[in-house]
């Protein structure tokens, strides 16, 4: 109020002076002489604060440019994620539009001022299908100059990949190729991604509002407001184990466990469709393997993302030690200067023929360094949940979630393996001991909206526990839509998963039909794909009355036949090229009438 203290206050109240000096503060002669014609021509009967509002906000602040935000999600989470910055950037006054990316027109690309692009890559470095076709735009002949975008990306991804967040980095590195300044640096996020996401949003609108001259600092971009639940990513519960059960009959040569887990008490709600975030612990015996590989006992104090602990602790709890990522082989390489690591990560081919079986006791044992405690777990990722696509309805099984484990034992160079979750749930906790979980919103795999609409489940192996789910959810909901099963799996007698419960939906007409191979059970094997080519007419038929199509189950291989088998069958039945078949599967996917969960 320096101005108005040596003019005097005048007729103005302490709130119209602070206002009026805020007002005037930083102008010149010119713009004071200009201010006083304009005071002198404006309607009298206009009172003098209503004056002094107008001109303070003509003067002082200059509207913001908008603020485009575009989303490409797998299973909803990067969808949250704009949605959130949107409001975030709503309450500090910027005007801001939501777009997946499916939906926006690159057309309008012109008209974009500053960009926030939030995306996901699929575990095969593949964008989600919402996203393919503003992504083949920017890196065709056809993209347009964009110089007169800022952006800045965040990606999402599971750094267990070879190809951790290959989309948000190819986006970003398409954007500035195309002329568009960055406001900030990209960030990728792992599974665990609250943190990251909410340090990118503060970040970014921070900048946003210092191209304006505005001064509001925004400050409410917290990690906890990513989630509306009491328990969530960020504040896990712990549920009690009711009931395990090996699904896998006496001989089977895999090992699948039915779990029950009790929610009560927690408010945790969920849908069909939605995944189950669990942590696991590494095993006691690994964890002395790689103590006795890197000569340290356990008990050095160590200090890691969750507080100060013994070595041993952390090792147990807070970091992972198989599988063996990209990420921590890169940092090794580097740590150790090692030569022969860094020829290979200049292969991606190489690094995946490196990283598979393998686990940080093989690096350490292949390439030996000299560790210091505080180094080894510097290397390592922290424990990131896995995600179990849930295999029951709350309305069924009210204050219960069940889940579908497969569990992972192999052997590779010379010792046996286990998968880092599947094993803690069968074979280091037991019925009454707590698991730790929380509920990760699927929104892009859900029943359709109509009950009546048919619905086609593709789901081998532990592929069929969210339609299991679909079924229990239209059991209580008294619904009788037409419904399909395709499930494979080894052998009939051993590996028929929830046999029973699929052979009661038939008999009461929840279930309409259901296609099973066993793979192993003739010579020549047969898979879920090849059901669905022998029925190839009827599956056609139910896709032309409108039938939504589901996969669940492994990305590398059967999600890819599956696909292949659908557009054989449309190319066929519909007598179409190969391109056109193409085109239908993408109009099914675009309209969320063919959905897949693969992992």
């Amino acid at each position: 109020m320096e101005l108005i203290k040596a003019l005097g206050r005048g007729p103005f109240n302490d709130n119209q002076a602070e206002k009026l000096s805020e007002a005037l503060t930083g102008l010149d002669s010119g713009q004071l002489n200009w201010l006083s014609g304009y005071f002198s021509g404006l309607d009298q009967t206009s009172s003098l604060s209503e004056m002094i509002a107008a001109t303070s906000t003509d003067v002082v602040k200059e509207i913001p440019k908008k603020l485009t935000v575009l989303f490409g999600s797998h299973t909803g989470n990067s969808e949250a994620l704009a949605l959130n910055l949107a409001t975030l950037a709503k309450e500090n006054r910027l005007e801001v539009e939501v777009f997946d990316m499916a939906s926006f027109k690159t057309k309008e690309l012109k008209k974009v001022d500053n960009l926030a692009v939030i995306v996901s890559t699929h575990g095969l470095g593949d964008p989600p299908i919402q996203a393919e076709d503003l992504y083949n735009y920017l890196h065709s002949k056809k993209a347009a100059d964009l110089s007169h975008i800022k952006f800045s990306v965040l990606a999402l991804g599971d750094s267990s990949y070879v190809d951790y967040c290959k989309t948000g980095k190819d986006f970003d590195v398409i954007l500035e190729k195309l002329g568009a300044e960055r406001i900030i640096e990209r960030i990728d996020c792992d599974v665990d991604y609250e943190d990251n996401a909410a340090a990118w949003q503060l970040n970014f609108l921070n900048q946003i509002k210092q191209m304006t001259s505005s001064v509001v600092t925004i400050e409410n971009a917290s990690s906890d407001s990513l989630s509306p639940l009491q328990y969530s990513r960020k504040n896990l519960f712990e549920a009690t184990i009711l009931n395990k059960i090996n699904l896998n009959g006496t001989g089977s040569s895999k090992e699948t466990v039915h779990l029950e887990l009790d929610l009560g008490g927690s408010g945790i709600t969920y849908e069909p469709g939605d995944a189950l975030g669990v942590y696991g612990t590494n095993a006691s015996q690994l964890i002395d393997q790689v103590l006795t590989a890197t000569n340290l006992s356990g008990e050095e104090m160590v200090t890691t993302h969750k507080g100060e602990k013994t070595l041993y602790e952390a090792l147990t709890d807070d970091y992972e030690l198989t599988p063996l990522t990209k990420v921590t082989l890169s940092k090794y390489a580097e740590l150790a200067d090692n030569g022969e690591l860094k020829n290979t990560l200049k292969d991606n081919a190489a690094v995946v023929a490196y990283l598979s079986g393998r686990d940080i006791l093989d690096l350490i044992t292949e390439a030996p360094f000299e560790f210091s405690p505080d180094t080894l777990i510097s290397i390592l990722r922290k424990n990131t949940p896995r995600m179990y696509s849930i295999a029951s309805a709350q309305e069924a099984v009210e204050e219960e979630v069940h889940l579908l484990v497969s569990v992972v034992r192999y052997n590779a160079f010379g010792r046996d393996r286990e998968g880092h979750c599947s094993t803690t749930l069968a074979d280091r906790l037991d019925v009454d001991d707590k698991v730790k979980i929380f509920v990760d919103k699927n929104t892009r795999f859900k029943l359709p909206k109509n009950p009546d609409t048919p619905i086609i489940m593709v789901g081998p192996g532990t592929g069929v526990a969210p339609f299991r789910s679909f079924m229990q959810h239209r059991e209580v909901a008294e619904k009788k839509g037409l419904s399909w099963l395709f499930f494979g799996d080894r052998n009939f007698t051993t590996d028929f998963l929830y046999q029973t419960e699929w052979q009661q939906y038939l008999k009461e007409g929840i279930l309409t039909k259901v296609d099973v191979a066993f793979s192993r059970d003739q010579t020549e094997k047969m898979y879920v794909q090849h059901r669905m080519l022998e029925s190839g007419k009827e599956l056609y038929n139910w896709l032309e009355n409108g039938a939504h199509l589901y996969v669940c189950g492994d990305a590398t291989q059967m999600a890819k036949d599956v696909d292949l088998a659908l557009k054989q069958i449309i190319q066929q039945q519909g007598g179409v090229t190969i391109e056109k078949a193409e085109e239908y599967i993408k109009k099914l996917q675009l309209s969320n009438r063919y959905q897949a969960d693969i992992y």
